[in-house]
């Protein structure tokens, strides 16, 4: 598995709908390829985490424009440790 935490919604929108355009979704099988920031995880000061396998990322185009991503700043690759003590869970009363 890899991990990544997205600096807000919008960029990770537009990062799925990227995807989702280049691999043909919706189709029959796959509505998106992740699911959309509202449903999300998010740590406490509002980054979208996401959790793939490691061929997710060795997909093409993600093979590519994950490393630009992640170098224009608004992806950041954390590791399973950060990724599971960041996620805001719900309050229980």
């Amino acid at each position: 598995m890899r991990f990544f935490r997205i600096s807000n919604d919008e960029s990770y929108e537009q990062a799925r709908a990227t995807l989702d355009a280049a691999w043909g979704h919706p189709n029959a099988v796959t509505v998106t390829c992740v699911e959309p920031a509202e449903t999300a995880p998010h740590d406490a000061e509002g980054r979208v985490l996401l959790a793939v396998n490691d061929e997710f990322a060795g997909y093409a185009p993600a093979d590519t424009l994950l490393p630009q991503w992640i170098a224009a700043g608004f992806v950041e690759e954390i590791d399973v440790a950060t990724y599971e003590t960041s996620i805001v869970r719900p309050q229980i009363d």
